[in-house]
């Protein structure tokens, strides 16, 4: 009796055991309850390339018609400059400063300017467009991304040595650093993955990863308040860096001379 008593008692342990082993196995392959990890450096890249390309329809022209509706039109101009039109409105968009050359060669565009720095300043020689710059104090980061731009195209970076590439990523945050190379493209990512450490890589992936899982994640304390809208910034961070590594490299130069 006592032996039938032992053996009902282990077998209904073991159903036990059993029962709560496969709801644990079942919430283990539940897809929604596994937690997401980071894949590749290029399958979150594309990942948030494609993103990129859904959720910033302005960056994906050059010129001409971004969107069209009903209700309301955007045209791009350039870069900086957009027109959005409705049944009972028509408005010009400046997104920034932008400069440019036009089909005579001259720099053309759109400046933010002080008025009352602008009047202070009519009375001196300003004999060129970086004499206006300067006078106006108008940061030449805001400038560098745009093609033919006096100086600080970002592309500049590319003759640099290897020592001062590599201070400029150094410099940059991982998540600015990510929407960084979305905003420019391949180009500035081949930069990237040819300078930067097996570590720096990976910090860049998870930004991207963050990026792709969306805005609401706080295990990041970066990427938990940015998104691929913050690229502006991020873009303004890196000029801002590049600018301050050329001045630090051309006074090792002139020093080395």
């Amino acid at each position: 009796m006592a032996k039938n008593k032992s053996q009902s008692k282990s077998g209904f342990l073991k159903k036990l055991f059993s029962f709560f082993s496969k709801g644990q196995n079942k919430k283990e392959l539940d897809p929604s309850k596994r937690k997401k990890e980071p894949k590749s450096f290029a399958m979150e890249w594309a990942a948030a390339s494609e993103s990129w390309k859904k959720k910033l329809p302005t960056k994906q022209i050059s010129s001409g018609v971004v969107i069209e509706s009903k209700k309301f039109r955007l045209t791009k101009t350039n870069e900086k400059l957009f027109r959005i039109e409705g049944e009972d409105y028509s408005i010009i968009l400046v997104t920034d400063n932008h400069l440019y050359k036009n089909k005579d060669g001259k720099w053309a565009g759109v400046l933010f300017v002080d008025e009352g720095l602008l009047n202070q300043n009519l009375a001196k020689e300003i004999r060129n467009l970086d004499d206006f710059l300067d006078l106006q104090a108008i940061p030449r980061a805001d400038l560098f991304l745009e093609s033919d731009s006096p100086k600080e195209d970002w592309r500049i970076v590319l003759g640099w040595e290897r020592f001062w590439q590599e201070q400029l990523i150094l410099q940059i945050s991982p998540n600015s650093l990510a929407l960084v190379m979305l905003a420019i493209g391949e180009e500035c990512k081949e930069f990237f993955i040819k300078v930067a450490t097996e570590r720096q890589k990976r910090l860049v992936r998870d930004e991207l990863f963050y990026l792709n899982l969306g805005n609401h994640n706080d295990t990041n304390p970066h990427s938990k308040t940015k998104n691929l809208f913050g690229f502006g910034n991020a873009l303004k961070e890196f000029g801002y860096k590049i600018n301050l590594i050329r001045e630090r490299r051309e006074k090792e130069l002139e020093h080395g001379a």
